[in-house]
């Protein structure tokens, strides 16, 4: 987290933005007296003017008498100058913590430290977590203090409505529309924030036959910055596994101070040419909402980071993700793969707890496999050119090749492998050099499984999906594909890098035609119809009427794994290869180095 600073009275001279020597040196220059009047002013955050053209998504106004903040990503705090809708004479500056999204950022963290109210009595630090939902303008706010807050919404539409209070209890969340909101520590007022429209993409319908762009109607979020609060529907959204990070690549941190009216506000204009329509309405994805031939243009800070996306074809969707082809502005003369992070589900769209609880886990996923991938480079891994959080997208190398469970093309009837034993052979080599490159960088990824390897004859095999990836020091104890889960979980539960050489043999078994797709058993319709929850493998029935639990039906397909190893040719050494990738213990399972080595011998000979 961020040191605690404390903010401090800068002259209303100043109308440019102070550099950050200059802040320091202010900082550092008076520390005690005379801030008072600027925090504790009466100017509600509403009356605020944002520019237009800054992606600043939080407004921040401590309220409690030590007034310090500790941000927990400093980055995305700036100092500027502008001025005030309306403003008293006496009060003519009003300083608030502002934060900006940039296309790194998932959420943003705050902490005010505990002290004693006026009456004496304790008042507990207050830490809470802002995370920004894709699909709409709302933010979801975490608690992630040792003790309860409530929660008041200042900004009534209409006017005179009684407002929103809710408690908020540690660990829990809850979904906020744009506004102004106070939080409260046992009855005493520690913190004001306003919550803002994000910043609007907009969308160039495709040209028409005389080359003219044909402008679409509007079907996304953000609209204008207005100081009137939204009044919205807390969003729905869906649900799916893993914890919070916190990100963020922008330089400056601070406070915002607001100068009287008359103080020209800095504003850096927008180009003058109409580039199409604002995606306006308050819950949509620019993303995906797009069509075909669609193009979408994203303003970055200043317009200088700003790109553009052309839609192609659809490769995949599901409840959780949507793949797809598409021509972007950064990768000029070159087709690449959009993944876009869903964080709405019908399944989820009448329960607000497991929709916001989704918004923050699809958000941890997507850091984490940007983190992990951007600095990948190995030939049989997907290459990842960069991604937006304010999307929840991915930008990555377009492969030409299917994925080894693609039916119609290394999936055939029966649900078996159509491929040879040199195919066979050139897939293991291939996951298995990108899997020793990944564990040689301290990773794990967690989900091998034929889905997540794309296939062809002429690129050879490359390892994709790093959503589920962890530091080896931080092993995963959730997620992932059944069947390609090792024994060892049931035990210890949790995985490591011996765990992907044991999914990548679970892969093997099928490649080489050993077992059918195991995915497929995952069906009701099927005839041999096994399925499980990792998550409730270490949960145990009470009810012995019931179905059998996750743990048994594990246990299940384990043995049937077994038997599958059992009946592979020890004196093969390609079936030897994978006969020592299953080894039940871990301990003697073969690591992906020595498999790469003993690649060195002509292991596709019998």
């Amino acid at each position: 987290m961020g040191e605690v600073r404390e903010y401090t009275e800068v002259s209303e001279e100043k109308t440019e933005p102070f550099s950050q020597s200059e802040i320091i040196a202010r900082l550092e220059a008076s520390r005690s007296h005379q801030l008072d009047d600027v925090f504790f002013t009466t100017v509600s955050l509403e009356d605020l003017v944002v520019p237009p053209d800054e992606d600043i998504r939080i407004l921040m106004r401590p309220l409690t008498r030590d007034r310090s903040v500790s941000p927990g990503n400093q980055e995305v705090c700036k100092w500027l100058a502008l001025h005030a809708e309306v403003a008293d004479k006496e009060q003519s500056q009003h300083k608030v913590l502002a934060v900006t999204q940039t296309p790194r950022d998932i959420s943003f963290s705050v902490r005010i430290p505990g002290a004693r109210n006026e009456d004496g009595s304790p008042r507990p630090p207050l830490w809470c977590e802002l995370y920004y939902d894709p699909a709409s303008d709302n933010q979801i706010l975490v608690n992630r203090s040792h003790v309860p807050f409530t929660l008041s919404r200042l900004s009534q539409l209409p006017d005179g409505s009684p407002g929103a209070e809710y408690d908020v209890n540690p660990a829990f969340s809850k979904a906020l529309a744009p506004g102004t909101w106070r939080i409260k520590v046992n009855d005493s007022d520690v913190m004001d924030f306003r919550i803002l429209k994000k910043r609007p993409a907009r969308l160039r319908a495709p040209s028409d036959s005389s080359g003219m762009s044909a402008l679409s109607d509007v079907v996304n979020s953000a609209g204008k910055r207005s100081f009137q609060a939204d009044d919205d529907d807390a969003p729905q959204t869906p649900e799916k596994r893993l914890r919070p990070s916190e990100a963020g690549d922008k330089e400056g941190d601070g406070v915002i101070m607001f100068l009287p009216p008359k103080t020209n506000p800095l504003v850096f204009p927008l180009p003058k040419a109409d580039k199409g329509k604002e995606l306006s309405t308050s819950n949509g994805h620019p993303l995906l909402d797009m069509q075909p031939s669609d193009t979408v243009e994203i303003a970055g800070g200043c317009e200088l980071d700003g790109y553009t996306l052309t839609k192609r074809e659809p490769i995949a969707a599901s409840s959780l993700s949507s793949v797809f082809t598409a021509d972007y502005s950064e990768v000029p003369d070159s087709v690449i793969v959009v993944k876009v992070l869903k964080t709405r589900t019908a399944a989820t769209a009448a329960n607000e707890a497991i929709a916001a609880r989704n918004v923050i886990h699809q958000a941890d996923i997507w850091l984490r496999e940007l983190q992990y991938q951007e600095d990948l480079q190995h030939r049989s891994i997907v290459r990842l050119y960069g991604g937006d959080a304010r999307f929840l997208s991915l930008y990555m190398e377009h492969v030409d090749a299917r994925d080894l469970a693609s039916r119609g093309t290394w999936r055939g009837a029966g649900d078996l492998f159509t491929g040879d034993r040199n195919d066979a052979a050139r897939i293991l080599r291939d996951i298995a050099s990108a899997l020793n490159y990944i564990h040689g960088r301290g990773l794990v990824h967690n989900d091998i499984k034929p889905g997540n390897i794309l296939y062809s004859r002429d690129r050879g095999a490359v390892l994709c999906d790093l959503g589920l990836s962890t530091h080896a020091r931080n092993p995963a104890s959730s997620g992932g594909t059944p069947w390609y889960v090792p024994p060892e979980f049931i035990a210890v539960k949790q995985r490591a890098a011996a765990s992907d050489v044991w999914a990548l043999g679970v892969t093997m078994l099928y490649v080489l035609g050993r077992t059918p797709f195991p995915d497929a058993r995952g069906h009701r319709a099927h005839p041999r119809h096994l399925h499980w929850l990792i998550s409730k493998v270490h949960t145990h029935h009470r009810d012995r009427n019931a179905q059998p639990d996750a743990a048994t039906s594990m246990r299940q397909w384990l043995s049937e794994v077994n038997v599958m190893r059992s009946g592979l040719n020890v004196q093969d050494k390609l079936e030897r290869l994978i006969y020592d990738m299953l080894s039940p213990n871990p301990n003697l399972r073969i690591p992906t180095k020595e498999i790469v080595a003993r690649f060195g011998e002509q292991i596709t000979e019998r």
